[in-house]
C-alpha cells in the first residue's frame, strides 16, 4: 500500500476509516522517566516489605527513594546499628543495579535515648553518606532533607535551612521535588518553609512518618505522604491505612503520581497455559450441569453421575451430596475420593430413596471439590455443582 492511502475496515457492519500507520504521531519525548518512592519499613513486616521491593524491581525505575525509618533503630551502640543496616541492605538486594536513594528518618538517626544522636548519624553517614543533599536527574532536581538533625530534632533550620535555601536558588531544571521523613506542616517554621518551596517552584514534597498515604496541594504545592510496610494506627482503606509504593512518572511537563498497593504489581509469569486451560477444561467438562434420575422402583431412584478428567493433569475429586428439604436418604451414604488420571473418566452410580412417606419438594445435588495445584505452588480448589432430576 502506498504511503497516506487511507485503508477501509468493515467492523460489525460499519466502515471505519483507518489512516495510514505513517500518520500515526508518537511524540519521542526528550524527559521521560519513572522512579519509585517507599515509605516506612522498620522491620515491622520484613516479609511484607521484601515483597514490594520484589514488585518494585518488576518495575524497573530508573531509581528508588526510601523517605526513612528504614530499620527499627533506637539502638545503644554502633555494632547494633551496623547489624540492622546489614540486615536491611539484604531486603533491598534484590533491586540489584537500580539505585537507592535513603532518607534519613527518626528510627534510623536515633539512639536509645530516643533522641538524633552523634553516634547513631555517624553510623548512618558511614553506610549511607550525606544526611541531605540533592541530584538531578534528567530534567528534574531532587532534594532530600534530614528532618531529623543532631541538635534539631523535628525540624528543617540552621545551616540545613541555609543550604535548602541556596539550593533552590541555584534551580535551573522544570521539576523540583524534596524528600524528608517527617511530615514538613508539623514544624515550627512550617509556613515559612511552604512559601520557600511556593517561591522556588517546588511542587511536590513527598515524606513518612505518620504510617499511612494521604494527598493534600496548597499554592500549587503537592504534599504527599506514604508508608511501604510499617504498622498503621488502623486498618482502613480508605483512610491510608494500607502498604503500598509511589509510582513516579515524568513526561517533560507533566508529572503523575500512583499509589499502588502492596500486591499489585504481578511477576510475568504468574498465569502459566497449563493452569489456565486446566482450570477451563474442569470448568466445562467435568461433570454435566444436570443428571436425570431413572426411577427403581417406588419411591427409589437411580442416578450415573459421569466425572471426565478433560485436564492434562491427574486430579482427586470430592464429592458430597444432600437434599434441599432432608427428604432424600443417599446410598452411599459416603462416597470414597474419585482419583483420575489426566483424560480418564468415571461413572458414579448414587441411589435414591425417599426418606419420608411425603414427597420431597426438591432434587438432590451433589457438590464436587477438586483441589489442584498451581505450576508456582499454590494450591487451589475448584468448586462445582450438578443437580439430579427426577423425571416429570
Amino acid at each position: 500500500m502506498k504511503s497516506g492511502v487511507a485503508r477501509i475496515f468493515l467492523v460489525f457492519g460499519l466502515a471505519v476509516t483507518a489512516a495510514s500507520p505513517n500518520a500515526v504521531e508518537i511524540n519521542d519525548a526528550r524527559d521521560e522517566f519513572h522512579f519509585v518512592v517507599l515509605g516506612d519499613s522498620q522491620f515491622h513486616d520484613p516479609a511484607g516489605f521484601n515483597k514490594i521491593i520484589d514488585q518494585t524491581s518488576r518495575l524497573q525505575p530508573a531509581f528508588v527513594i526510601q523517605v526513612g525509618d528504614m530499620i527499627e533503630g533506637y539502638l545503644a551502640d554502633q555494632s547494633a546499628f551496623a547489624s540492622e543496616w546489614q540486615r536491611f541492605k539484604q531486603q533491598i538486594a534484590p533491586l540489584g543495579e537500580i539505585p537507592f536513594v535513603p532518607v534519613a528518618g527518626n528510627h534510623d538517626v536515633y539512639d536509645a535515648t530516643k533522641v538524633p544522636s552523634a553516634m547513631a548519624t555517624e553510623v548512618y553517614e558511614d553506610v549511607w553518606g550525606d544526611r541531605y543533599f540533592s541530584f538531578t536527574y534528567a530534567n528534574a532536581r531532587f532534594i532530600v532533607l534530614n528532618s531529623d538533625e543532631v541538635d534539631a530534632p523535628h525540624a528543617i533550620t540552621g545551616v540545613q535551612l541555609d543550604w535548602l535555601t541556596n539550593t533552590l536558588k541555584r534551580n535551573r531544571f522544570a521539576h523540583v521535588f524534596v524528600f524528608m521523613h517527617r511530615p514538613p506542616h508539623l514544624f515550627d517554621n512550617a509556613e515559612s518553609l511552604h512559601q520557600l518551596f511556593v517561591k522556588h517552584g517546588v511542587r511536590h514534597v513527598i515524606y513518612g512518618h505518620h504510617h499511612h498515604y494521604h494527598f493534600r496541594e496548597s499554592d500549587g504545592v503537592r504534599y504527599i505522604m506514604t508508608n511501604a510496610a510499617a504498622n498503621s494506627g488502623t486498618d482502613l482503606d480508605e483512610t491510608g491505612s494500607f502498604d503500598h509504593l509511589l509510582f513516579v512518572s515524568v513526561r517533560e511537563d507533566d508529572i503523575a503520581i500512583a499509589p499502588i498497593k502492596a500486591g499489585a504489581v504481578l511477576p510475568m509469569d504468574l498465569v502459566s497455559p497449563l493452569d489456565n486451560y486446566d482450570n477451563f477444561a474442569l470448568a466445562s467438562g467435568l461433570i454435566p450441569e444436570n443428571v436425570s434420575m431413572t426411577p427403581t422402583g417406588e419411591r427409589h431412584f437411580s442416578a450415573a453421575l459421569p466425572i471426565n478428567n478433560t485436564t492434562s493433569r491427574p486430579i482427586d475429586v470430592h464429592v458430597t451430596c444432600s437434599s434441599p428439604d432432608g427428604r432424600w436418604q443417599q446410598s452411599p451414604v459416603r462416597i470414597s475420593v474419585i482419583r483420575l488420571e489426566a483424560g480418564a473418566e468415571q461413572t458414579l452410580t448414587l441411589e435414591w430413596t425417599y426418606a419420608t412417606a411425603r414427597t420431597p419438594e426438591g432434587d438432590p445435588s451433589c457438590a464436587i471439590d477438586v483441589p489442584y495445584q498451581t505450576t508456582r505452588g499454590e494450591w487451589l480448589q475448584f468448586k462445582d455443582q450438578t443437580t439430579l432430576k427426577r423425571p416429570n
